[in-house]
């Protein structure tokens, strides 16, 4: 929803009237399962009356790809969207060269993921990247952690365990073996609200000297 609006509200300038707005459409692609009771990788959302269903309006219009799922499919890609989501899972082998074959789109992508590669500054810039979306992550499960922790002991329990595994996963990612032992110490922080702040602030860290350096600071 908060990208959502974003987008909405930055289309109008100083004097403009709503009428000016578009639709927007957002689509998440999720590298974990949001919607864990449900089987669909796809799911759109609209603004509609809670008694009949009826559309208040057309402009909001949110989607969620959650990858993972797509990983259980029992058959071939049937459609473009499938075999996107196959490709983001970043599946090989026989597979994806037959996917490359059907879809030029994804035979493109392939083609220039391979140039990429190729590119020492490209590559750096990607790593760049990933470290962003790690920090989006993190503060994505932190602030999932904040909404179960409103609940009963046994959802704070869970909201720890959650934020504690947000920060071991975002330190291995960004640090690896070497943070071995820094991750023992988040798993034996049992506050919530001090897990929290970790999440908030250990983005920002440079080196593990400095992730070592929130976490002290924050769990004294």
């Amino acid at each position: 929803m908060y990208y959502w609006a974003g987008l909405y509200h930055g289309q109008l300038t100083s004097g403009q009237q709503f009428a000016a707005l578009c639709k927007t459409v957002t689509i998440n692609i999720l590298a974990f399962n949001w919607f864990r009771r449900d089987e669909r990788y796809h799911r759109s959302f609209h603004v509609r009356d809670d008694a009949n269903g009826e559309l208040l309006c057309d402009d909001l219009e949110i989607h969620f790809l959650e990858l993972g799922k797509i990983k259980t499919l029992p058959h071939q890609p049937q459609d473009a969207l499938e075999a996107w989501m196959l490709y983001l899972n970043n599946l090989e082998g026989e597979v994806m060269e037959a996917m490359a074959m059907e879809y030029p789109g994804i035979k493109k992508a392939l083609t220039i993921e391979q140039a990429f590669w190729q590119s020492k500054q490209e590559r750096r810039l990607y790593e760049l990247r990933e470290k962003a979306i790690r920090d989006e992550i993190s503060a994505l499960a932190g602030a999932r952690a904040e909404g179960e922790a409103r609940g009963e002991a046994r959802g704070e329990a869970k909201g720890i365990a959650t934020a504690q595994e947000a920060i071991c996963k975002y330190l291995d990612a960004r640090f690896g073996r070497a943070s071995r032992e820094l991750r023992g110490r988040v798993r034996q922080i049992d506050r919530l609200d001090t897990l929290d702040k970790i999440i908030n602030q250990i983005y920002t860290a440079g080196s593990l000297a400095e992730a070592q350096a929130v976490i002290d600071g924050n769990a004294k």
